[in-house]
């Protein structure tokens, strides 16, 4: 059980689909691998940037981390 004011920020994460052109996709998938970020992390920082209301603990890498 958690304790209340503990939660993580998947608790209040929801899903998101849509549809884009694959030209998109394709440059999402290009600027991801430059910046070695998931998709999701490249979409909340351009949503950031054009002024939609992301909080910062949301724009993570939340892929497990490998040992070097």
């Amino acid at each position: 059980m958690k304790a209340a004011g503990a939660q993580s920020p998947d608790d209040n994460d929801e899903y998101l689909q849509i549809q884009v052109p694959s030209v998109t996709k394709h440059h999402l998938g290009i600027r991801a691998a430059e910046t070695r970020e998931p998709i999701r992390v490249v979409v909340l920082r351009a949503l950031k940037a054009y002024g939609v209301t992301v909080p910062d603990e949301a724009i993570s890498d939340r892929r497990k981390k490998r040992p070097a």
